[in-house]
């Protein structure tokens, strides 16, 4: 998967491009602080990262791409929840075309990019179990079921080769 540009940082000021790195999974959360389904997911990705941290180090990243209308609002939220282990971007700012790419129409909604950087799951938070899969890209396995394989991610590559 490409890049993601011209993202917001919610805590650092700027437009940001969030990239995969080789050995890295990549879980990115397209949410919203308005949206109820939307907040369970978010506070499971923090208790991962917590969690698991000895055992994930640097080698996963959460990244929240938040659809609000605002970074402040979105800065808020996260503090006020205490989810600041997960990297936080504002997307829905007129330049970044993330969640157009890669969403569904609706949050909550995830893709899981494996070690290559390729996406390996896109859906519904709820429907997978999240932590595992996670370790078994770690492990070097592939994750199957709804969702997963060339279904996750042809489409979603193809849209964005060159950007």
């Amino acid at each position: 998967m490409g890049p993601i540009k011209n993202a917001n940082g919610v805590f650092e000021e700027g437009k940001k491009t969030i990239e995969h790195k080789e050995g890295q999974v990549i879980l990115y959360d397209l949410w919203a602080t308005w949206c109820p389904p939307c907040q369970r997911p978010m506070a499971h990705n923090q208790e991962m990262l917590e969690s698991k941290k000895d055992k994930w180090g640097d080698k996963v990243r959460i990244v929240g791409l938040s659809i609000d209308n605002a970074v402040p609002t979105v800065k808020v939220h996260v503090e006020k929840n205490k989810w600041t282990a997960i990297e936080h971007y504002h997307v829905r700012n007129g330049e970044c075309t993330a969640s157009e790419t890669y969403g569904s129409g609706g949050v909550p909604h995830v893709w899981l990019v494996d070690t290559k950087g390729k996406i390996v799951f896109m859906g519904h938070p709820s429907t997978r179990k999240l932590e595992q899969d996670i370790d078994d890209l770690l492990e070097g396995k592939t994750i199957t079921g709804e969702g997963t394989g060339a279904s996750a991610s042809a489409d979603k590559e193809e849209k964005t080769e060159g950007t």
